[in-house]
């Protein structure tokens, strides 16, 4: 029986075949733009470069957004066509206030310890508005290691949760938990807790919105996934505005409310949520 991962990935290369479009034995687009519903501005492709994640690639080499099964390239096909359009028309599909003017990828809120903090998949600004912070996740949540790894200095930094207590304590019950698998085997728990800690730091406490935009595939893992989102949501609701959407239902909103064009809404369709 396949996994939900492999069910993905084939429905991705049956698309790439129906289009005519070649990849390699490891699901990688022969070309970038071959991977995309349009190509990236040089606002975009920067916003990309300057990142850690090797998203592009680098010296000739093919980067991770070739793969049909990755996060970035999703992340992309869904806002960048926007960025040539009406920002505040997808930040509202995401729930987020009237008023978002700006819209970045890649973003980094550093925190006290220094390093390579995660990176935003998408953010959300302006005037006089509450920031919307976006990590999107793809096929990753299907296929992650349980283990999750948290750095001494997380906890030993004095009054480094000083404003985040309930994350702190959470982070600290993960901590404890990482000799064995921890209870957060699908949802990238300490990786949202380091967003909020940089957010936080950057906007204040309750100064951002942070939304979990995720892939759903009915599925044991998505069920899981599921009641790991709740428990996350149980321990930072006082501290952190935290939502929790699926692509299904952004899509269905933006298919419903949004003037986009037939082309594009066909391409997310048909690529993305046709049955697998």
């Amino acid at each position: 029986m396949s996994t939900t991962f492999e069910l993905i990935l084939n429905q991705q290369r049956a698309w790439a075949t129906r289009q005519g479009l070649k990849y390699d034995i490891n699901g990688y687009t022969l070309s970038l733009d071959d991977n995309l519903f349009c190509s990236l501005s040089p606002q975009t492709r920067e916003e990309f470069e300057s990142g850690k994640g090797d998203e592009l690639g680098e010296r000739g080499n093919r980067g991770k957004i070739q793969a049909l099964h990755s996060s970035s390239a999703l992340v992309i096909n869904v806002f960048e066509y926007w960025r040539h359009h009406k920002i505040e028309a997808v930040a509202q599909a995401c729930g987020a206030p009237s008023g978002m003017t700006e819209m970045r990828f890649e973003e980094r809120h550093p925190t006290p310890l220094g390093g390579v903090p995660p990176h935003l998949d998408v953010e959300f600004l302006g005037p006089n508005v509450r920031p919307l912070a976006i990590e999107s996740k793809f096929t990753e949540l299907y296929r992650r290691k349980t283990k999750r790894q948290i750095k001494d200095k997380y906890l030993n930094y004095k009054g480094l949760w000083a404003q985040l207590p309930g994350c702190e304590k959470l982070i600290r019950r993960i901590y404890e938990e990482q000799e064995g698998k921890t209870s957060f085997s699908f949802l990238d728990a300490p990786q949202l807790l380091k967003h909020a800690l940089g957010l936080t730091g950057k906007f204040g406490t309750n100064g951002f919105e942070l939304l979990y935009l995720w892939y759903d595939l009915p599925s044991p893992e998505a069920e899981k996934h599921r009641q790991e989102i709740k428990d996350f949501q149980r321990y930072v609701k006082d501290e952190v505005y935290f939502r929790q959407m699926t692509y299904q239902e952004l899509f269905s909103v933006m298919g419903r409310s949004l003037d986009a064009d037939k082309n594009y809404l066909t391409y997310l369709g048909e690529r993305y949520f046709s049955s697998v």
